[in-house]
């Protein structure tokens, strides 16, 4: 019996979470994206897009925000075959990055 408290999507967005800082910590070789940090994975409620929020204000190296962007569009096929291959999902959600807006 499935859990009242959550829905499928949250669950998934919290697996693909961990899922992706795993990756990002061990896997990417990029310099560009070194130090960024995973805030949160949304779901749309299809599970077909996952929508992953980043944030590189703590990053020790300073990297311009156009290649931030250019280093995370050419990792967004790696992450998602990565993914698919941990991931016991039928079909692997389409990945957009979006930055955090932090209010400090």
């Amino acid at each position: 019996m499935p859990s009242l408290d959550f829905k499928r999507s949250d669950r998934v967005s919290d697996l693909i979470h961990s899922e992706v800082a795993k990756i990002f910590s061990t896997e990417v070789r990029d310099p560009r994206l070194v130090g960024i940090t995973i805030i949160k994975v949304e779901l749309s409620s299809d599970l077909k897009k996952a929508f992953i929020y980043y944030s590189s204000s703590n990053s020790f190296t300073k990297v311009d925000n156009e290649d931030l962007l250019i280093g995370l569009d050419k990792v967004k096929g790696f992450i998602r075959s990565t993914l698919s291959k941990r991931l016991n999902m039928r079909r692997t959600p389409e990945i957009n990055f979006k930055e955090e807006i932090s209010s400090f």
